[in-house]
């Protein structure tokens, strides 16, 4: 991914000439140039372009992409550079990096807002949880977003490790005083499963900039034609449980007519794709599946507009970037319910199914095999619309700017 990153001038603070704007430092695992994360990144990014010129963000994060052994090139490290409108320093992974968070977090002062991106994340969270804690840091506040970790699909995996510092964190008062922001109502709810004393909860939409989450429609490309008997599927993200890509697979068993499954995403979880690769050996001759490896953000729009649907039974979003990147592209979507895109069919943009109902996913794999061009493209063309729609809400934005001002003047 292409990103431009000057470093700032020797013996000039981050954000200086910035007068009284508020100041947010954000702390997340993964940011560009990387693009493997998949969600946070995009939330962050979209966040900063839509308020960059009014709030000073100050971004901490790993100096590699997920998964990655080697760090990204030309990155320097334990130093401020600028990435678009964000100052952003880069730290190695392990020891180093959680003692260069620990320093960044000992030097906030009353003017800067705290905004973690996990709950459960060793460096970007439980860390800066303990030092608030214990009085170590002291920012003007602070906000956490679990970014879906509590969505029951996601606490499922590692489940008991979690319920540990879930249970030890609520005896402490670990997160008491915080502000919480949830993206949706949905995950409000989810927060409230284990956090059920909390008083309130400040939901604020993911932003999804059309220019933050998709490459420009010049360079997306015209959908392709779709023939009756025909149908090809995509499924772009990680491969990991959480993401359920063997759902996906077992889905397509049975179905009938001529489906080619393009699987786009890296390989996280070697042990799970094992078992997937198991799953494609065993599917009938009429349903090919294609591994296409890691794909660019900006050849996401594109990849899209070749395919006829977006399959995605994932267990659980906050937001869904991948799925707002699908229908800008003009590609419906069969997801599960476990997002917050719950009103797909009344929209006439796809369709979001329980997942414990496999033979519905499947009556309706079947129904996209068997349309036509002419029915699809009235689908499509809702898909298009609605993800325009999404990208284009001004009250959006508004949310995400009150909920940084309302922490910039409130005390722990």
């Amino acid at each position: 991914m292409s990103v431009l990153i000057k470093p700032i001038e020797e013996n000039v603070a981050p954000g200086d000439g910035d007068g009284e704007r508020k100041r947010v430092l954000v702390c997340v695992g993964t940011y560009l140039p990387g693009y493997k994360a998949g969600g946070p990144i995009r939330s962050i990014e979209n966040l900063v372009a839509a308020l960059g010129n009014e709030i000073q963000f100050q971004i901490v994060t790993l100096d590699r992409d997920l998964g990655d052994e080697a760090p990204y090139r030309g990155i320097k490290e334990n130093q401020w550079v600028r990435v678009g409108l964000a100052d952003v320093m880069y730290l190695r992974p392990g020891w180093l990096g959680l003692l260069g968070t620990f320093g960044l977090l000992r030097s906030l002062d009353q003017n800067t807002v705290l905004y973690l991106n996990s709950y459960f994340s060793r460096c970007f969270s439980i860390l800066p949880m303990f030092m608030y804690w214990l009085g170590l840091c002291r920012p003007r506040q602070v906000v956490l977003a679990p970014r879906g970790e509590f969505s029951p699909g996601a606490l499922a995996l590692k489940k008991r490790r979690k319920l540990v510092y879930i249970r030890l964190s609520q005896w402490l008062g670990l997160h008491n005083g915080i502000i919480w922001h949830a993206s949706s109502e949905f995950e409000a709810v989810d927060i409230r499963q284990c956090y059920s004393k909390l008083s309130s909860i400040d939901v604020a939409a993911v932003i999804a900039t059309a220019q933050g989450i998709i490459a420009p429609a010049s360079s997306v490309g015209q959908r392709r034609c779709k023939k009756a008997g025909e149908l090809r599927v995509i499924f772009v993200s990680r491969i990991s449980r959480m993401k359920n890509l063997s759902s996906a697979l077992k889905m397509l068993d049975g179905i009938l007519g001529d489906v080619l499954f393009d699987i786009y995403g890296p390989a996280e979880d070697a042990g799970y794709w094992s078992e997937c690769q198991k799953l494609i050996s065993a599917l009938p001759a009429n349903v090919r599946v294609e591994y296409q490896g890691q794909i660019e953000h900006e050849k996401i729009g594109r990849v899209f507009t070749e395919h006829d649907l977006f399959l995605f039974p994932t267990l659980g979003e906050n937001f869904g970037h991948v799925i707002c990147e699908a229908l800008l592209a003009g590609c419906p979507v069969l997801i599960s319910d476990q997002t917050p895109w719950r009103d797909l069919e009344k929209r006439g943009a796809g369709w979001a199914i329980p997942l414990q109902e496999t033979e519905r996913f499947r009556s309706v794999i079947q129904q996209c095999v068997d349309a036509d061009e002419e029915s699809y493209a009235a689908l499509a063309a809702s898909a298009k619309q609605y993800g325009e729609t999404v990208t284009s809400a001004p009250e959006i934005i508004e949310a995400n700017r009150r909920l940084f001002r309302d922490a910039s003047v409130s005390r722990q």
